[in-house]
Formats: C-alpha cells, sequence, structure tokens
C-alpha cells in the first residue's frame, strides 16, 4: 500500500517541476534581482531567517529584490547509518552552486548572499568553486561564520563530518583560507562584510573576523542566534545588510569602530573614541565603553560610566550589566582575571539587591553566581557545593519576588543544579509559555541546554529540547 501511494504520488506529478524542499520562495516576482538566505549547521531554510527574511519582504525601500532561502541537509544528530549521512560543506557549497543554475534562480543577473555561521563556509567555497557566480555576485554577508574554524570541533569531529570540515585546524579550513587569499586577498569583486556578535560563545570574533581586512569587518550585540533576528528594521544586523545592498552609508559609525576594536583587543582605541562623546552614546555603546575600562584595569571608571547610564532605569542594576559581558568572554576566552572579576561583581549585584528587597535582581545575579561555579569546574567532577548554594538562594529569591518569565527560568536552572531535572523541565515549560519574545526564549534555551548536559550529559537534552517545543529529526 505504501508503495502504491508513492507510485501515484509520482504519476500526478509527471509533467510539472516539482519544486526543491530546500530552495523556499520568499518573493518570487520577476525582478533581476535576488537575495538568498543560507542557514547555518543544523538549521532549516525555513527556520533561521524567518524574522529577517519577514522584514525584508515588507521593506518597501527593497521592493525591487526577489528574495529565497535555500536549505541543505544539516542535523545534530551524528552521521549514522554511514549511508545517511549529512553532506560535508564542500558538497554543501557544490549543492548550492547547482541550485543557482536550477530553473528558479538561473535568470537573475545580481545575486547578494546572507549567511549565518555554517551556511558563510558554504558559500566561501561556492563562490571559489563555481563560475555560476561570475558577473552575477554583488553582496556577500557573513553573520557568526567560523571563518577561520572551530577549536571546539573536538571530537565530534570525528563523527560528524560537518563538524570534521570546520574544525581549525583541519584541510578544509586551511584549504578555504588559502583560496581565498590567493583569488581575493584584501579586496573582492562583490561587496562584502563579516559580522560577528559580541556575545557569541559558538563563534568567536577572532573566528568570524580575524580572517578579513578591518575593512570588511563588523561587530554587533547579540549571541550567535540573535544576530541574524532583528526585531526591527533599526537593528543593527538589518542595518548592515540595508546599507551594504543600497551602497549609499558607511558601514563603520563610532560606536561600530569602537566594537570592533573592543573584539580586536585594542581597548584604549575603544575608549579614545567613545569617552569624549560618552553623553551621547546609546545603550550598547556605553556597555562597550564599560567593558574596554574594565579590561584595561580601570574598574571604578567602568562602574561610574555604567552606573551614570542606569540611573533612573527600575530594576537594572549595571555591576551585573558588566559582568554578564565579562562572563561571556570568559566562556570564549577563559581568562581567570574576566572569570574573577564577573563573579565578584555578580556577587557584589545580589547581596545589594537582597539588601534593597529587589529579589527578581537577587535571583537574576544570584543563578549567574550558580553558572560560573558550575562552568568553573571540569566536565566529570561533582557539581561545585557553591553553585548547589547559589542555586538554592536563587529558588528562593523566586518564591519572594513577582512573577515572570525570567523568575520561571530561574526556576528551572536552580532546579537543574539541585538534581530536579523532571521539575525543571516543567518549568521550563511554564516559562515559554509565558515569554513573549523570541530573543527571550533563545536566551532560556542556550543556558539551559548547556546545564543540563554539563550535569546530565548529552542525552538528557531531548528532554530541555522538548520543553521548548523542538523536535530532533
Amino acid at each position: 500500500m505504501a508503495m502504491l501511494r508513492r507510485l501515484i504520488g509520482w504519476f500526478s506529478t509527471r509533467g510539472s517541476p516539482v519544486p526543491d524542499p530546500h530552495i523556499l520562495e520568499l518573493r518570487k516576482k520577476g525582478r533581476r534581482a535576488a537575495v538568498i538566505f543560507l542557514h547555518g549547521f543544523s538549521g532549516t531554510a525555513d527556520g533561521t531567517w524567518t524574522d529577517f527574511s519577514r522584514l525584508f519582504v515588507d521593506d518597501p525601500e527593497f521592493s525591487d529584490w526577489d528574495a529565497f532561502s535555500i536549505g541543505y541537509p544539516s542535523r545534530l544528530s551524528l552521521d549514522f547509518p554511514l549511508w545517511e549521512a549529512d553532506p560535508g560543506i564542500r558538497l554543501c557549497a557544490r549543492s548550492l552552486a547547482t541550485k543557482l543554475t536550477s530553473r528558479t534562480l538561473a535568470g537573475y543577473d545580481c545575486i547578494a548572499l546572507v549567511a549565518h555561521s555554517m551556511g558563510g563556509l558554504v558559500a566561501q567555497r561556492a563562490v571559489l568553486d563555481s563560475s555560476c557566480f561570475d558577473g552575477r555576485l554583488s553582496h556577500l554577508v557573513l553573520f557568526g561564520t567560523p571563518s577561520a574554524g572551530l577549536a571546539k570541533a573536538g571530537l565530534a569531529r570525528l563523527l560528524k563530518f560537518q563538524l570534521r570540515d570546520m574544525d581549525s585546524g583541519g584541510a578544509f579550513i586551511s584549504q578555504l583560507r588559502t583560496d581565498w587569499a590567493h583569488q581575493f586577498g584584501a579586496k573582492s569583486p562583490f561587496a562584502f562584510i563579516s559580522v560577528a556578535g559580541e556575545v557569541d560563545a559558538f563563534v568567536p570574533s577572532t573566528s568570524s573576523l580575524d580572517p578579513f581586512p578591518v575593512s570588511q569587518q563588523a561587530a554587533i550585540p547579540g549571541n550567535h542566534l540573535d544576530i541574524v533576528r532583528p526585531a526591527t528594521r533599526d537593528d543593527l544586523a538589518y542595518d548592515i545588510v540595508r546599507r551594504l545592498l543600497r551602497g549609499n552609508a558607511p558601514l563603520h559609525s563610532v560606536a561600530d569602530t569602537a566594537r570592533l576594536a573592543v573584539e580586536r583587543r585594542e581597548f584604549q582605541s575603544a575608549i579614545d573614541i567613545l569617552e569624549p562623546i560618552v553623553s551621547e552614546l546609546d545603550d550598547n555603546a556605553i556597555v562597550t565603553l564599560s567593558l574596554a575600562l574594565e579590561s584595561l584595569g580601570r574598574s571604578q571608571a567602568a562602574l561610574n560610566v555604567i552606573e551614570t547610564w542606569a540611573d533612573g532605569r527600575d530594576h537594572l542594576d549595571p555591576r551585573g550589566v558588566l559582568a554578564g559581558r565579562l562572563k561571556r568572554r570568559w566562556l570564549l576566552e577563559r581568562r581567570q582575571t574576566d572569570f574573577d572579576r564577573a563573579l565578584s561583581l555578580y556577587n557584589e549585584s545580589r547581596a545589594a539587591a537582597i539588601s534593597a528587597g529587589n529579589f527578581a535582581q537577587a535571583y537574576y545575579q544570584g543563578i549567574n553566581v550558580a553558572f560560573l561555579h558550575l562552568a568553573s569546574s571540569a566536565d566529570h567532577d561533582p557539581i561545585p557545593q557553591a553553585a548547589v548554594e547559589a542555586a538554592r538562594l536563587a529558588l528562593e529569591h523566586v518564591e519572594l519576588a513577582p512573577p515572570s518569565p525570567w523568575g520561571l527560568a530561574t526556576r528551572g536552572e536552580a532546579l537543574l543544579v539541585l538534581g530536579c531535572l523532571e521539575d525543571a523541565v516543567a518549568a521550563y515549560r511554564d516559562a515559554i509559555a509565558a515569554a513573549t519574545s523570541v530573543r527571550a526564549k533563545n536566551s532560556m534555551y542556550v543556558q539551559a541546554t548547556a546545564v543540563t548536559v554539563r550535569i546530565y550529559g548529552a542525552d538528557a537534552r531531548d528532554q530541555i529540547d522538548h520543553a521548548f517545543g523542538i523536535v530532533r529529526s
């Protein structure tokens, strides 16, 4: 019967083109130019770029561009059985080039590629290897792409072909960088920019930015997922693409230049740029300046800057904001000074919040204390007692604070640390049901999976995934 249904389906489609499931038409109006979005590792054509592409398609400024999202097989599962493995990146690049010569896409005279994460490696390899781009590629934008590879690929690279290709010490990355330098050097025949997320804990800026000249670099607020999920057209992620496509404005504002300087650890340069105009800075630039001051040992000046900015903002502890940036940098670079300072700031903030009766701030600072103690311990060591005590106290403060989605997420994380996996999953379900933004859900998910895998092992991640509505094939 199953065979009969397949035969009926096959005959019913003969004579008419069958849409490629990996080419998603976002807008097809017969224009001469098209933007093509590429997802990253474990992403999908209809998932990764949903927010971004919706803004683009609805933007009257780009009514003269068609838009597509192209996908390729990329799953979190390991490549077993061996006869059903996800393709390596070079094969994905060949597939991309083939799709660009298909009936759907071959007619476009101008193509702009906008890629996330591993999709940027696919795009670079395709551009190098295929003649289908000659004279057609006008723009290339990479968001959070590990162009210099990932040191974290680890042992999993032996069992997952795409991770093997992303290994910073592997043949694929080495050949890609050699070929790119040989063919393009510091100047490409198309408009190009590589974008790093300031708090991207998956792809460090040394990998996403360093392979390219400063003129082709940008750094924006956000983690690995946030940077391709802008909420409005005013978000920097969208603005970068807009400006590059239109070619009518410089990509590097004063704040952009300072942000890049911090990513390159040129802290004094960032201070020289931002400190004279501190009264004119927006929130993100203030935090950049504070981090630069902290990084040069000017801790009091860093707190003064951020405290002045936070004055009058309800329920915002500036020490916690600075601690968060230091925590994320420590997760990437593992510098002990960043860990020590972040932990100190979180502890100070928690104490101040308890004294003020601000229990929402108390549990927020406290669960970060627990996380730092946990993250600094070896994978196979027992959960540090300091993490257990901090989690228990955070749980008490959740009960004393007004209800909120973040309180529910903190309950979930605290219960994970305290060994109550099933209760934690239930708390996360409640948190997701109450959360009002995709960004909040992403933040909760990243922290939840990190803690779960550390304590309960990779197999337990499925339970967290289900709580967040994620079903893996």
